[in-house]
């Protein structure tokens, strides 16, 4: 069966990754920093690096489960 991952599921996955780091205490959300937004950009170029995902050309890539 085949999975379609876009750009906007890559941003999704990395809230919540920083949301789960938040809660554990490993980072800290604090509203005058913008520290975890620095992590979520992080994780989000990371992960749509090795999806060769991109939002102007590739948007959308196709996965097979």
């Amino acid at each position: 069966m085949a999975k379609e991952i876009t750009y906007d599921d890559v941003r999704d996955i990395s809230i919540r990754i920083v949301d789960s780091l938040v809660g554990m205490g490993i980072l800290i959300d604090d509203e005058d920093c913008d520290g975890t937004f620095q992590v979520q950009d992080l994780v989000t170029m990371e992960i749509n690096k090795v999806l060769k995902l991109d939002i102007d050309n590739n948007f959308k890539i196709t996965i097979n489960e």
